[in-house]
């Protein structure tokens, strides 16, 4: 087994114990993760952990301008986005704001802009409100500036992800194997959304699963599959009971993401 996968795998059992109090009613074993997805076949979403300096309206009830401390994972490239997540774990509620694509119409600046003094803005142009369960996850447009500013009052972190269509939603590990160097990660999905629309189109994703508290830890990479529960019935046993023990019915959908690279992640600023 390589070293950095045995690094992970003792990252991942401290977790289970140290999120449990982050998640008292879910009364299971698991580890919340935060899937990156692109539309874009066969390409990967870059991600980076980034502080937070400043939150501001922008100009209209849509928009949103995000200070963060630099650098982002990479620019934009032609057809691509950028979306910023930001989460109030203990709350199950957070925030994905998405910049308008980098097209004919359109020039880097209109996405993001570097401030000075280490700090990039990024310009929302839609956000969409996310509820951090797999089961009632849900987004919802034209969220109040007082809404998410009470949200996110004191989160320190935010996750942003660069792709076509980039995605980052929230995804509880309920079950993992392990096969000589092979990690195979598996989820359940309640309703069939931007992840899903995402990975019809592109099955690469890119995994971060954080420490909670500072929001260091690993991001993987690797390819998801959609599998029947007699493929990997103690996979799919495990799934249903977390999604029991957070009221949240069974999934309607299983996957089974096979990992091909691990490495370690932390904040800038």
């Amino acid at each position: 087994m390589s070293s950095d996968l045995q690094s992970f795998l003792t990252f991942l059992e401290e977790q289970k114990a140290k999120q449990a109090s982050h998640f008292p009613t879910v009364k299971y074993d698991k580890v919340l993760s935060f899937m990156g997805t692109t539309s874009l076949s066969g390409s990967f979403a870059a991600v980076s952990v980034n502080g937070i300096r400043d939150i501001a309206p922008g100009l209209t009830g849509r928009d949103l301008e995000i200070r963060l401390a630099g650098p982002l994972p990479r620019r934009p490239r032609k057809g691509e986005c950028l979306t910023v997540h930001m989460t109030r774990v203990e709350q199950y509620q957070g925030y994905q704001v998405k910049t308008r694509p980098l097209s004919a119409g359109t020039t880097e600046a209109d996405l993001l802009e570097d401030v000075g003094a280490g700090t990039m803005l990024v310009k929302g142009a839609q956000i969409f409100t996310v509820h951090h369960s797999p089961y009632t996850l849900k987004f919802f447009e034209n969220v109040p500036f007082e809404e998410l500013q009470e949200t996110l009052a004191g989160v320190r972190y935010a996750l942003v992800g660069v792709g076509e269509t980039a995605n980052l939603s929230p995804r509880f590990i309920f079950h993992h194997e392990v096969e000589g160097d092979r990690l195979a990660l598996y989820h359940g999905d309640g309703l069939a959304l931007k992840t899903y629309m995402n990975l019809k189109a592109n099955r690469h994703e890119t995994r971060l699963v954080l420490d909670l508290d500072g929001f260091s830890g690993f991001v993987l990479q690797g390819v998801v599959e959609e599998y029947a529960p007699h493929q990997h019935p103690e996979a799919y046993e495990r799934t249903c009971q977390g999604f029991a023990a957070g009221g949240w019915g069974k999934p309607s959908r299983v996957f089974r993401s096979q990992i091909q690279s691990i490495a370690r992640i932390a904040p800038v600023g």
